[in-house]
């Protein structure tokens, strides 16, 4: 019984080593992991340019998706009503900007106050230009007047964004 219990003390021994070398190993990675974050050197997990730069991908889209000329060509539908399209096209703008509202914890806030102010004159663009119209109109006239109005006076900001946008993303490569 003696030579079972020296045994038994042994097993623990060899045990409580192997887990102190396990969490020894992973105290060091966890260190390692956090200072690469606080450095954001490549190869470090989702550091802090990596998701400013994703960020900056996805905003990038959402001010394509929402320029005046992209709206139209997307939205217009036979048969819709100037009311109809003109909501159509204010919701899809309020979604899309709430789809990527997080992600200006990661970005300039100059940046997305200038996304902002393009979300909002799009939709007052879109509405005045519909206030101008008879409700029953045809979609169509909306979406004419829309491209006449952004073809004539260059007023849509999505250019200015982007190229704000582009000009944060070249300081972060």
């Amino acid at each position: 019984m003696l030579l079972f219990e020296v045994g038994f003390v042994e097993l623990q021994g060899i045990a409580t080593v192997i887990i102190f070398g396990l969490l020894f190993y992973l105290l060091t990675e966890l260190r390692s992991i956090q200072a690469s974050l606080k450095t954001g050197q490549p190869g470090a997990p989702a550091g802090n340019g990596q998701l400013a730069l994703q960020a900056y991908e996805r905003l990038s889209l959402l001010t394509d998706r929402v320029s005046l000329k992209h709206l139209v060509t997307r939205m217009h539908t036979p048969g819709l009503t100037v009311r109809e399209l003109q909501a159509g096209m204010v919701e899809t703008i309020r979604a899309e900007f709430e789809h990527n509202i997080t992600q200006q914890m990661y970005i300039k806030a100059e940046v997305w106050k200038a996304i902002t102010n393009m979300k909002d004159q799009n939709m007052f663009i879109i509405n005045q230009l519909a206030a101008g119209l008879p409700p029953e109109a045809d979609g169509l006239d909306l979406s004419k007047k829309i491209l006449s109005y952004s073809d004539n006076n260059n007023a849509e900001l999505g250019q200015m964004v982007l190229d704000a946008i582009r000009y944060e993303v070249k300081k972060l490569i």
